[in-house]
């Protein structure tokens, strides 16, 4: 076990059990200490194996930890599973411990999150990425559609093919939403665009093979397909690699990717994780009710948005520039309605 600062990072999860009994025991430490301080939080979060340099959703929830650090005087503990074997290990971890709450980060957390609160009643767990609301578990879900209908605008208005692609990690319900706008900006450019759809796996690995979505993108490009948006996690740094040595279009995810490929990431639709987490931290900071916490974000809530085409505004022009700002104000005022596919039976 590797710690660092409020990190700690399981390699193994033998080593997390043999090393329980000391790192509580170094809390317990911890926590003599942090009763001095007034009402100090301590708050742990778990995030997704692709680990803190994901350049995505794991990078934007520490960083809205250490935000929260900072304003509120919280203690914060991270885990980065090495697998997804180990979210039970690891969720199981801080329920041995006292902690006010705890956030992870990533749909993939449900089933043993659903199991391990049932033990701990007196606990809050919440659940980046999710609309479940049970008991003590609560979800804290995107508007994805509202960002990804301005990526199927730009990515339709800029392919000179008519043929743009999405690569998912795995068909899920959040992915689905970042599909269904994709395909209606698309199809309010042309409704002779076509979105070539593909998944990186059926499970969540799928979010963190960017080899394969690397290969699944080139076989897009060799196909026609001139701009790729993927919804893909950690794989999504796969399909912009596809994108530098094809000399295509990408368009990143989560977080700004645009500079990981300065000229061919069109733009990223950006998810704030970090203003989520923020969020969460100071209601609980301030005594209130979970009932206060926002429980869905989009455009409205400066939670998703695109980045500032700062490498590509020359590509992209002042003119369609402008008409994705009109877009956006129509979402942001509710004038824009966008479909959204049936969530599936829980």
């Amino acid at each position: 076990m590797h710690i660092r600062k409020s990190v700690l990072r399981f390699f193994r999860v033998g080593l997390l059990i043999a090393c329980s009994a000391f790192v509580i025991f170094i809390a317990g430490c911890s926590d003599s200490k942090s009763n001095t301080a007034d009402k100090q939080l301590r708050i742990g979060i778990v995030v997704s194996p692709q680990g803190l340099s994901d350049r995505g959703f794991n990078e934007m929830a520490n960083a809205g930890m250490k935000a929260a650090e900072k304003q509120f005087g919280a203690e914060t503990v991270i885990i980065e599973p090495s697998t997804m074997n180990d979210y039970e290990t690891s969720l199981r971890f801080f329920t041995a411990q006292k902690f006010d709450a705890i956030i992870a980060v990533g749909m993939g957390f449900i089933d043993s999150i659903r199991k391990i609160s049932k033990e701990r009643p007196d606990l809050l767990f919440f659940i980046v990425d999710s609309d479940i609301s049970e008991g003590n578990v609560k979800g804290i879900s995107f508007r994805e559609e509202e960002g990804s209908i301005l990526c199927g605008y730009l990515a339709a208005s800029v392919s000179k093919t008519k043929k743009i692609g999405f690569i998912g990690g795995v068909k899920i319900p959040v992915v689905q939403r970042f599909l269904d706008g994709y395909k209606q900006g698309a199809s309010l450019v042309s409704t002779d665009t076509q979105v070539i759809e593909k998944y990186v796996s059926e499970g969540f690995k799928g979010f963190n093979q960017a080899d394969v979505a690397k290969e699944i993108a080139l076989e897009m490009f060799s196909e026609g397909c001139d701009v790729i948006f993927h919804a893909a996690g950690g794989s999504g740094q796969g399909v912009i690699s596809a994108a530098v040595e094809t000399k295509k279009f990408v368009i990143g995810a989560d977080m700004n990717q645009d500079g990981l490929a300065p000229g061919l990431v069109l733009t990223s639709m950006v998810k704030r994780v970090d203003l989520v987490v923020e969020n969460v931290v100071k209601t609980l900071h301030e005594g209130k009710s979970t009932d206060s916490i926002k429980f869905s974000y989009g455009i409205s809530d400066g939670a998703i948005d695109l980045t500032d085409f700062q490498f590509t505004r020359n590509v992209i022009g002042e003119e369609l520039i402008a008409k994705l700002n009109v877009l956006k104000q129509e979402i942001y005022s509710g004038k824009r309605k966008i479909n959204r596919s049936p969530e599936p039976a829980k």
